[in-house]
């Protein structure tokens, strides 16, 4: 596999494609200038402390943690990084785990990604404010995480960008139905079915790199696509979930040593 060097345009002048069938324009693609988490959060400090209890959050100079902060000076381009996303309109039920909003899908067959000849089905997506990953330093309002795993346990994670600006249909009906209680076992439905593939950018520069997940335990091996121009959501949607959760975003993570790939067509 050849991999080159590339340096990316100032994503504030990203092409972004529209999405077929959506009527909102085509969002801006600048960061918030978010800085990284602030050290005086409470989400801040207990995920400082996570390595205490979970070995795999604590860094160590072999650890391959996300999230990271993706430099787009040190990108490299991977003519191999193909990716297919199958996404369709599917009926979600809500739940609050205690650290975030969760939307399950009523059949975990529907939405799948494959990537490299394998084929991972979307178990559940969720949401991080602000975002997690960076881009150059800075952040975006929050970030949505699109949670995929194989029949054998292997996991992928799509990552969006998400900044407030004209309001997000598919995820209008979820924003306003957003659980406050914690539970594992209590669910809400929603009513209308979401269409993923109206929400994910696709078509537009997404990285790729190892990483793990970003809550405890912190379990390392998983697949990440984050794709870096950023979707919309208005403020009233986004309050609604920073009303619930107003921080619950992991600090970035070292590297160590890993590369972080480019698909510049998504």
């Amino acid at each position: 596999m050849t991999l080159s060097k590339i340096r990316l345009l100032p994503l504030a002048g990203a092409a972004l494609l529209p999405l077929a069938g959506c009527s909102s324009p085509a969002p801006s693609a600048a960061p918030t200038g978010s800085p990284t988490p602030s050290s005086t959060s409470s989400y801040y400090l207990e995920a400082e402390g996570w390595g205490t209890q979970y070995p795999l959050c604590a860094d160590r100079p072999t650890s391959a943690e996300s999230p990271i902060d993706i430099r787009r000076d040190s990108l490299v381009v991977d003519p191999n990084a193909a990716i297919d996303i199958s996404y369709k309109p599917t009926a979600f039920s809500l739940e609050n785990n205690g650290h975030t909003i969760e939307a399950i899908p009523d059949d975990p067959t529907a939405n799948t990604v494959t990537v490299g000849g394998v084929t991972y089905d979307l178990v559940q997506f969720h949401f991080h404010a602000s975002s997690e990953h960076l881009v150059d330093g800075a952040g975006f309002d929050a970030e949505l995480h699109l949670v995929h795993k194989t029949t054998d346990g292997k996991t992928l994670v799509v990552g969006v960008f998400l900044n407030t600006g004209e309001s997000n249909q598919e995820l209008d009906e979820l924003f306003s139905h957003i659980p406050t209680k914690v539970s594992e076992t209590e669910e809400t439905a929603l009513s209308k079915p979401i269409d993923l593939a109206r929400v994910v950018p696709l078509g537009t520069p997404r990285v790729q790199y190892t990483g793990s997940l970003t809550t405890p335990p912190c379990t390392e091996g998983a697949q990440w696509e984050v794709f870096l121009n950023p979707v919309t959501v208005s403020a009233k949607e986004l309050s609604a979930f920073t009303a619930v959760y107003p921080d619950n975003h992991r600090p970035v993570q070292p590297l160590h040593g890993r590369q972080v790939t480019v698909d510049p067509n998504g």
